[in-house]
C-alpha cells in the first residue's frame, strides 16, 4: 500500500528521489541528500499559491495554515 492510500489522502503525493525538483526550487540542503522543510500550494494555473521553506528541521507551517492556504485556491480555481 503505497503512503496517499495508507494515510486517506485524496490528493497527489509527489517523490524526489534525485532531487532535481528540490534544487530547481531552492530547497536543497546544501551537502545533504535530503530538502529543507517545504511546502508549496500549487494551483490548476500551475502558479505557487502559497509556499513556506523552513529555516531548520522544525521550522514548518501548522496543517490549519496549509489548509487555509488550499482552501484559498480552490476557491481560486
Amino acid at each position: 500500500m503505497n503512503l496517499a492510500a495508507k494515510e486517506g489522502i485524496s490528493f497527489p503525493l509527489l517523490s524526489d528521489p534525485d532531487l532535481k525538483t528540490a534544487m530547481a526550487y531552492g530547497v536543497a540542503m546544501q551537502g545533504q541528500d535530503i530538502a529543507v522543510p517545504s511546502v508549496f500550494v500549487i494551483g490548476r494555473d500551475r502558479r505557487i499559491h502559497y509556499r513556506h521553506i523552513g529555516e531548520n528541521i522544525a521550522d514548518r507551517p501548522t496543517p490549519d495554515t496549509i489548509l487555509a492556504a488550499v482552501e484559498r485556491v480552490r476557491r481560486h480555481d
